[in-house]
């Protein structure tokens, strides 16, 4: 070997050796690098990869784009080999990625031309995240298009890639296709496409998957599976799947995973189970602060803030759990739910303004205690934090929460002082400032108000903003204001089910009910998907015209089309609708064979049998009592509506008899007085 050779390779050996010792003992990288620069090597592309992992690792994306780019743009000469692009250029996508700037590697793979720089599979695997993380979609086409045409498409490295990337923009078909071209993928692609269709809701299509990678070679289900899958059931399922997931995690041996287990907790309190939840809860034997997090959210999401707060203080006082934002946030809201500031006041002198608590900074925790504050009606609380505290005192966000506070307390006017201050101290109204203001206004009502906040909204661009245009909708309507409501509608571009949801009850309001029915017609010609709220403002129009045939034919289609499974609501509607209609046996026939909490729920037997005593129907009238008197024996009303029935067909003795059971029953109340003055 030549001297001059061998002195490069031991100086550049020395160098490598010192930039990666440097990484092990924490040193400043500084001092390799420029001794890299003095002997000229800073340009090797195997030094350069090196100091940019280096410079990433420290948290400087300036310092390694510095290292990349004279290194990228270096020409070889007779002293130094050619670096390996590749290698350099995967180092400096995969520091983007490490420091969340996916937009940045995305940029620079378009910038990589394959005639100046071979691509590897690893570079294809980076510029595929780093797609799925930037959201470019159609860049990340591309690499699937070039990862194909280089033979990289069934790589497992490279397809798994592709697979998140596809998934993660929703395009399924794209990921499966990919997916399938993989001869033997391991679990890390399984679960991309089964955490894929978990997320886009697609439940069954996911369970199927698993079932398949159960039973195929060279994969075995883990932890990250079983969540994806848990986590897409609290997504978009049911109250059943929950249940069959969680036979689906007992089966395959994770019940004691704790990750499994606190997805189950999750998804349990998605789903309003909260029974289901506290038993998952009880039965983990290590519990985190996730736990801990979303027991807590739970309880406040089924409306037991008081439980929430109580679960705080064990937590604190019984387990070696530190208390985290998330936690924080959770019983602040509880507070706020309870009205209890005193509560709200201790937990922030507690875990807030303590010495050393990292929270006494933290912007969410301090607009989580702003809203607090303001939602329990303790405003100069909330003031006083919001003006004293640098980190939110100029936060849109934090005085959107001031706002909101004052709205739920009923303080509409103080929400407009405080929007207009806002305004004073030079901090710009957002989307939520408007989203918040419009429904309060709605609630005063005033259309002037309503009008000067319009004119805010086009001034400051939000008029194209469909979830605004949807709340004009409705303020309009509120308002009084039929023609403006319908001008806000006819200005949406590109409408939602709420937009067309919106315009439909604000027709309501106005008691045009064959105009929602015509507008629904209008809707289903769209892409536009109704939701539950959509099915009960038709229903509700249907059955105050008497479109019997038309509301039977929304109900079936609700879950066969839709996709919606009839709620409470729904059933109650149609039910109604039949007995205006005098078809009982089949209002009788719609209870008895709905689901089966909505089958035993008092409120639809009784609509029917106020219809039989309204037709003189004998016959479903004792029916619909029998389930009734068993399901709200002490509601004195229903046999007083079945002994009417009774006495309108002649016959006294049976009305007699259920008197008698009244009387028997303590239930017959003497009538109430009242004491008026006359005058």
């Amino acid at each position: 070997m030549p001297a001059v050779t061998y002195r490069y390779q031991a100086l550049k050996e020395s160098l490598a050796a010192a930039i990666t010792s440097s990484a092990a003992r924490g040193d400043d990288p500084r001092l390799p690098h420029a001794l890299a620069v003095v002997s000229g090597l800073a340009t090797n592309g195997y030094l350069a990869s090196l100091l940019v992992s280096r410079y990433a690792r420290l948290g400087d994306p300036n310092a390694a784009r510095a290292v990349f780019d004279p290194a990228a743009a270096a020409t070889p000469s007779s002293s130094s080999a050619a670096p390996p692009k590749p290698l350099l250029y995967n180092a400096m996508l995969r520091a983007y990625l490490s420091l969340g700037l996916p937009r940045e590697a995305a940029q620079l793979f378009r910038g990589m031309l394959p005639s100046a720089c071979p691509r590897d599979r690893h570079t294809y695997h980076l510029a595929a995240t780093a797609c799925a993380r930037a959201g470019d979609l159609e860049l990340g086409r591309r690499v699937g298009a070039d990862a194909a045409a280089a033979g990289l498409a069934s790589d497992l490295l490279v397809a798994t890639a592709l697979v998140g990337m596809h998934a993660e923009a929703g395009d399924m078909g794209a990921a499966r296709r990919v997916f399938d071209g993989v001869p033997r993928p391991d679990a890390v692609a399984w679960n991309a496409v089964i955490g894929g269709y978990a997320r886009a809701g697609r439940l069954g299509e996911a369970v199927g998957m698993f079932g398949r990678m159960r039973s195929a070679d060279g994969a075995r289900p883990t932890e990250a599976t079983l969540v994806s899958l848990v986590s897409g059931c609290a997504g978009s399922g049911t109250w059943r799947d929950g249940g069959m997931m969680h036979g689906v995690v007992v089966k395959s041996g994770f019940h004691c995973s704790l990750f499994v287990s606190n997805a189950l907790l999750e998804m349990y309190s998605e789903l309003g189970s909260l029974g289901k939840a506290v038993t998952v809860f009880r039965h983990m034997e290590v519990k985190d602060s996730v736990t801990w997090s979303s027991m807590i959210g739970g309880l406040i999401r089924s409306d037991k803030p008081g439980h929430a707060v109580k679960l705080f203080h064990w937590m604190v006082l019984n387990s070696e759990v530190l208390v985290t934002r998330s936690i924080l946030l959770n019983v602040i809201m509880a507070c706020a739910e309870l009205g209890n500031w005193r509560e709200g006041k201790w937990i922030e002198e507690s875990f807030v303004l303590c010495n050393g608590s990292a929270f006494k900074r933290d912007p969410s925790v301090l607009t989580a205690l702003i809203y607090m504050y303001a939602k329990c009606g303790q405003l100069g609380l909330s003031e006083t934090l919001l003006y004293g505290s640098a980190e939110v005192k100029s936060d849109v966000v934090a005085w959107n929460s001031l706002i909101k506070g004052c709205g739920e307390l009923g303080q509409v006017e103080k929400a407009f002082e405080f929007a207009v201050e806002m305004q004073r101290m030079g901090i710009d109204p957002d989307a939520v400032t408007f989203l918040e203001i419009l429904p309060m206004i709605s609630l005063v009502p005033s259309l002037k108000k309503g009008m000067e906040a319009h004119g805010q909204i086009i001034r400051r661009g939000f008029q194209n903003e469909r979830t605004i245009a949807n709340s004009l909708v409705s303020m309009y309507g509120r308002c009084g204001s039929l023609s403006l409501s319908v001008g806000a509608f006819t200005g949406i571009m590109d409408k939602d089910a709420i937009s067309w949801t919106s315009m439909m009850q604000v027709y309501a309001w106005n008691g045009l009910a064959a105009e929602v029915v015509k507008l629904f017609e209008l809707m289903k010609g769209t892409e536009a998907q109704p939701n539950h709220y959509t099915s009960v403002a038709v229903l509700t129009a249907c059955k105050n015209m008497g479109f019997v045939e038309e509301g039977m034919g929304l109900l079936r289609c609700m879950k066969e089309q839709y996709g919606l499974e009839p709620h409470i609501e729904h059933i109650s509607c149609v039910v109604d609708m039949l007995c205006r209609a005098g078809r009982l046996t089949d209002a009788y026939h719609l209870i008895q064979n709905s689901h089966s909490e909505h089958a035993k729920n008092p409120i639809l037997w009784g609509a029917l049998l106020s219809g039989s005593r309204s037709w003189g129907n004998l016959v479903i009238g004792e029916a619909a009592a029998r389930h009734l008197l068993s399901l709200d024996p002490e509601n004195r009303a229903n046999y007083k509506m079945l002994a009417d029935i009774y006495v309108s067909l002649g016959r006294r003795d049976n009305a007699d008899d259920v008197l008698r059971v009244l009387m028997s029953r303590e239930l017959d109340l003497r009538p109430g007085y009242s004491w008026t003055e006359g005058g």
